[in-house]
């Protein structure tokens, strides 16, 4: 298939298609080429995720990767931001007002990006995250770490998408305590990028805008 465009944008090119025919056949090839290059990145960070033996860093590595994944939905959904284009972006960047985890995961239930089970879930990663950033000592067979992984796989274990990736990164195996993180990790990292690839840019409200155009 891949090939088959490739011919067509060539030969596009070489005037043998109406000019029209370009433009399209350029977006699928980047398209297609941006999919494949994310889904590198993705299966690279899932290897070295695997390959974490720590709980610790471990945590803090995965949590990091969902709050990245939290900021480009939200920066789909946002209209533009407003300051200049090689400025910083004045809700998502530095210490702005949507410039943290816990921000961050706050707005995309309120904007309905995803839902209640979802966000309950990401509410206890964040929590636990923070134990590990932020405590001297850190046990993850111990309350309060112990209570945060429960009730975090209370909200993701029963999920097709979390079947699916126990399935591709552990052959349904039974899970080892540091397993148990990683396949919790994954799915809701699995999970960030299809909504992020799915979201598209608010168009904002019609009435409202009709409104402050009087």
């Amino acid at each position: 298939m891949l090939r088959c465009v490739t011919r067509k944008l060539s030969a596009a090119l070489r005037g043998k298609y109406c000019s029209g025919y370009a433009a399209p056949l350029f977006v699928a090839v980047h398209t297609m080429a941006e999919k494949a290059r994310k889904g590198e990145l993705f299966d690279e960070f899932a290897d070295d995720l695997l390959a974490e033996r720590g709980v610790r860093p471990l945590i803090i590595v995965g949590a990091s990767k969902v709050d990245d994944a939290l900021v480009e939905i939200l920066r789909r959904f946002l209209l533009p931001k407003i300051s200049k284009a090689n400025g910083q972006d004045e809700l998502l960047d530095g210490a702005r007002p949507l410039g943290t985890f816990s921000a961050r995961i706050k707005t995309c239930r309120r904007l309905g990006l995803i839902d209640e089970t979802l966000y309950c879930a990401l509410e206890r990663l964040r929590s636990v995250r923070n134990l590990c950033a932020h405590s001297i000592w850190f046990d993850a067979s111990k309350s309060p770490a112990r209570d945060h992984l429960a009730e975090l796989s209370k909200h993701v274990t029963n999920r097709r998408s979390y079947k699916l990736t126990k399935e591709r990164y552990f052959n349904n195996s039974l899970l080892q305590p540091i397993e148990e993180w990683q396949c919790l990790l994954l799915t809701l990292c699995v999970l960030l990028e299809a909504i992020r690839e799915k979201v598209k840019s608010t168009r904002g409200s019609k009435v409202a805008l009709r409104i402050a155009a009087k």
